[in-house]
């Protein structure tokens, strides 16, 4: 069985691992020279770092006692993974895929197979590669292709105007820097601003929840209340009611009440609680709680000091000088960055494959596999906050579908009324999403694919463990290949 995964990095890597396991025969193509994906790409600005605290970045048969890692022991510890799991030998680095289609036959689209075209990346004269294949997974990533507001007045601005992945090393030193967005990235970037350029500002149209290193006043981990059974018991409930325990059924008073606590807590634990108040969330949690990232550290600091001029604004319109904001503000500026997010596309795709609806959601049952194309499946797309714990227990559901040693499969149509209904929730729980961000949901979606896999959700040796201690970590996981049943 001829499998191709494309991209190599965490979600291809360890897709790559648990298809050789299974006795697949894998091929890995990626445009990158090292595994890795945005983590190996060239020339990437000094100081990248994951938001990962320790055991959280890792994969559930190699332990990383990383803590926050920075890029260069990330790209080590991916690399050590590849190697150890036979995966480096299969990756085919620097190809770019350009087009996967599926084989002419009889049946469901895919049901004979994909041909995939592949060519040196870069070099757009190179010959093309063609291969044909049993099976294909996507495993591209959902941060590559770059979402940049169309504004009016390009023309007029003199300055650079860069997308947040296309920052390096030396790309702030001494100039203006102004940093449109209020996720992660444009926190982590107008705080590393602040300590090389010559001014800062941060624009964003709201203020988002940032979820701190350490709660409970900084003395806990937030893995320990955000990653447990307990904690995703106080958030809405799930849609899937295969996954909703006793404890998912809370007296919703009690959780309002617990909310108002976490929401205090986490105001001082992050320091926003020293910033004025149109500079901290304006609604309590767990509201937006999925677009929440870690506090970069320095970052509250910088704005109290005045090395960060933030505004919330929406942006209007590029001038001469910089930006003109909602407000009718102008913004002066020598570097427009946008850490705006990212088109979740696959341009290289049978265009047969639907897998957005009208309005670019991501349309995959299970955030897995498009109805009615078969042998094809995408890694990476079913986004937790852990998300390596997440793409590798989608690489485990994914081969038992290839396989057909899941419980039950429904047919094309089941799966199109499963993703409505999902859809639906994701709407009024996770708004935004896109379709593919579960957010805090780590341990639900994790007993969902389980419960799909015919094995147990209950991972901890008691229930005190079970309930109290992180779930949302992949070395409770251990061992998936061995225990499923055999087809």
């Amino acid at each position: 069985m001829r499998a191709c995964v494309v991209g190599a990095g965490p979600g291809g890597i360890v897709t790559a691992k648990v298809l050789l396991e299974n006795g697949f025969d894998v091929t890995v193509l990626d445009k990158y020279q090292q595994v890795g994906g945005i983590w190996s790409a060239e020339g990437c600005y000094v100081g990248l770092a994951n938001q990962a605290a320790l055991r959280l970045f890792e994969f559930a048969d190699l332990p990383n006692r990383l803590h926050f890692a920075g890029a260069v022991d990330t790209q080590r510890y991916l690399e050590k993974y590849a190697e150890t799991f036979g995966v480096l030998d299969r990756v085919r680095p620097g190809t770019e895929v350009i087009s996967i289609r599926a084989v002419e036959g009889p049946g469901r689209l895919g049901a004979s197979g994909w041909v995939i075209d592949s060519r040196p990346a870069g070099d757009k004269a190179a010959e093309v590669q063609r291969e044909s294949f049993d099976y294909v997974v996507v495993a591209s990533g959902a941060h590559h292709h770059a979402h940049l507001p169309e504004l009016p007045g390009r023309e007029s601005f003199g300055g650079t105007v860069l997308h947040s992945n296309e920052v390096r090393a030396g790309t702030f030193s001494g100039r203006r820097v102004v940093v449109v967005g209020g996720g992660k990235s444009a926190l982590d970037l107008a705080t590393r601003a602040a300590r090389e350029a010559a001014s800062a500002t941060l624009v964003q149209r709201k203020v988002n929840w940032m979820v701190p290193e350490r709660l409970l006043l900084g003395l806990v981990g937030y893995k320990w209340i955000l990653f447990s059974r307990f904690g995703e018991a106080l958030l809405p409930r799930y849609h899937d009611p295969a996954c909703v325990r006793p404890i998912d059924r809370i007296d919703e008073r009690v959780k309002r009440a617990l909310w108002w606590l976490i929401t205090r807590d986490m105001l001082f634990s992050t320091g926003l609680y020293r910033l004025p108040r149109q500079l901290r969330p304006a609604h309590p949690l767990p509201f937006h709680l999925a677009h929440a990232g870690v506090m970069p550290r320095g970052y509250v600091r910088a704005v109290r000091r005045g090395l960060i001029a933030p505004k919330v604004s929406a942006v209007e319109a590029y001038t001469d000088k910089g930006l003109r904001l909602a407000t009718g503000e102008e913004v002066a500026a020598d570097v427009i960055v946008f850490a705006t997010g990212h088109h979740k596309v696959f341009p290289f795709l049978d265009p047969g494959v639907r897998v957005h609806d009208s309005t670019g959601r991501l349309r995959l049952y299970r955030g897995i596999v498009p109805p009615g194309a078969d042998r094809l499946g995408f890694v990476g797309f079913r986004q937790v906050f852990n998300n390596i714990m997440g793409v590798e227990l989608t690489a485990h559901w994914l081969t038992s579908h290839f396989r057909a040693t899941l419980r039950s499969t429904p047919g094309e149509q089941e799966m199109r009324d499963a993703i409505d209904a999902r859809l639906d929730w994701q709407e009024q729980v996770l708004p935004g999403s896109g379709g593919y961000d579960f957010g805090p949901y780590d341990i639900h979606c994790a007993d969902e694919l389980l419960h799909d896999m015919g094995l147990p959700s209950l991972r901890a040796g008691n229930l005190l463990a079970e309930y109290l201690l992180p779930g949302g970590v992949a070395h409770r996981y251990a061992g998936l290949t061995r225990s499923r049943p055999a087809k």
